[in-house]
């Protein structure tokens, strides 16, 4: 005879699983944000030298007002307070040699300037922008390798020269200048890069299928052995997979290259064009996908259904400034509108900041082009100059449409904000490195809803309940509780 107080704790038991590892526990709101942070120098090896001195900080000194301007990039990093964050404009180096290649760097990999970053100054805490920040530490770490600075071989800006950093697979005044790091909170469980795809291997792209007629098409200015070699990223393009909630999220990292310093051809308008049309088929999947190859010996994209967030500084507005966008032999084109309007990005909600409003309309420092914008100034994210481009909305932070945004923003604080000493504005109150306290871009930051989905060692659990409530069930019949 089955023994019944035993039978109620297997039915207790069961229950209490069943309900432990249930999928409806409470979501995980997680801050991905992106962040150009001026973090490349003028020299290789500079980013490696100022980041292994914290204490030479100071306002006076060349060297030192590069020091101090790492520690206002890591307070504000503090302030933000990231749970996956995409640091652009982060000198690349090769375990402490500051270099750059075509080799895809394994998960796990942290370029010894990204340690440094972490120990040295995300590590300590800050207080310029106000009451002293908390330490901030990020236990995974992943940066790409990246394609600026690498000597194509190719007269690439058709000078007559080959040399110098127009001449290289990215641009870059040496290997490594201009390359990126990601921090994460979460286990970083997989990774694909794209340094080494070839541009023209992206089915209508406008290298070989220029809208644009005559002189100005990119067929006459490039030549056949150079459209063979151009690679479409001109840094890289990573999908770093994080573990959050039992979930994985795709975390697609990019920085495409400005649409300008180029000539009437706008290779580099065509090029942003193109680098930002690649997350768009990545995202898509399937036969969109198709064509995409990684570094790693992969092909395609995500797979339906697949969570993401898109980030990075994409430099290109959806209304303003030099990105390739209008009508062209009766064809619409917008390089950002390519993610802003595609069906899987969740846009409902716009990072936004008070400064940005602020610094459209206060007195120029020399020139007017906010005043012609059509954009929203809250929503800007760099402070560029006046005169042209004015200050536009380039940097992204894009959910997929299957995640919920809890809230999102722009760190761009007012004049009237003890935080804004840490960006200020033009050459104020601090010229630390290119003119300003940090850069002259800001971080933006997104909040998404993650979801808890168990474990398969949960899912076991809860089979074994479900199994112990058949039995339990089954038992009923025979003898009443």
């Amino acid at each position: 005879m089955t023994n019944v107080p035993f039978r109620r704790s297997l039915v207790s038991s069961a229950i209490l699983v069943a309900l432990a590892v249930s999928p409806g526990a409470q979501a995980a709101s997680v801050r991905f944000a992106t962040f150009n942070a001026s973090l490349n120098r003028d020299a290789s090896g500079q980013l490696l030298s100022d980041l292994a001195n914290p204490a030479g900080a100071d306002f006076t000194t060349t060297v030192g007002k590069r020091i101090q301007q790492i520690h206002n990039v890591a307070e504000i990093i503090q302030r933000v307070n990231a749970d996956v964050l995409l640091i652009n404009e982060f000198d690349f180096d090769l375990n402490g040699s500051p270099t750059a290649g075509s080799n895809a760097m394994a998960k796990g990999y942290s370029s010894e300037a990204a340690r440094r970053f972490q120990s040295n100054f995300l590590s300590q805490a800050h207080s310029l922008g106000g009451t002293a920040t908390k330490p901030v530490s990020y236990g995974y770490r992943y940066t790409p390798n990246t394609n600026t600075g690498l000597a194509s071989g190719f007269d690439l800006n058709n000078n007559g020269v080959i040399s110098g950093g127009d001449d290289a697979f990215g641009f870059g005044n040496y290997a490594g200048q201009y390359g990126f790091t990601i921090y994460s909170k979460y286990e970083i469980v997989g990774v694909r890069s794209f340094q080494n795809f070839k541009w023209n291997d992206m089915p209508g792209n406008l290298l070989t299928n220029d809208p644009v007629a005559g002189a100005n098409n990119l067929a006459n200015f490039y030549n056949q052995d150079e459209i063979n070699a151009l690679r479409l990223s001109s840094k890289n393009h990573v999908d770093v997979t994080v573990r959050i909630n039992g979930q994985e999220l795709h975390f697609l990292t990019a920085h495409p290259t400005p649409p300008t310093f180029d000539g009437a051809e706008d290779r580099n308008g065509k090029r942003n064009h193109d680098e930002i049309r690649f997350w768009a088929d990545y995202i898509a999947g399937g036969a969109q996908a198709s064509y995409i190859y990684d570094d790693q010996g992969g092909n395609g994209g995500l797979a339906a259904g697949a969570k993401f967030v898109i980030a990075g500084d994409y430099n290109a507005d959806p209304y303003d400034g030099d990105s390739f966008k209008g009508v062209v032999n009766g064809v619409p084109y917008n390089a950002i509108g390519q993610l802003l309007n595609h069906p899987l990005v969740n846009t409902q909600l716009t990072p936004a900041a008070a400064g940005g409003l602020e610094a459209a309309t206060l007195p120029s420092n020399n020139g007017t082009a906010n005043q012609s914008h059509l954009g929203d100034p809250t929503f800007d994210t760099a402070d560029f100059s006046d005169a042209a481009p004015g200050n536009l909305r380039v940097d992204y932070v894009l959910p997929s449409a299957n995640l919920t945004i809890d809230s999102a923003g722009v760190f761009w604080p007012t004049s009237q904000d003890v935080e804004w000493p840490l960006v200020g504005t033009f050459r104020s109150p601090y010229n630390l490195y290119a003119n300003y306290s940090t850069s002259d871009h800001k971080a933006v930051w997104v909040d998404v809803a993650v979801n808890p989905v168990p474990e398969p060692e949960a899912y076991a659990l809860l089979l074994a309940g479900l199994g112990l409530l058949g039995l339990a069930a089954r038992g009923k019949s025979r003898l009443p509780l």
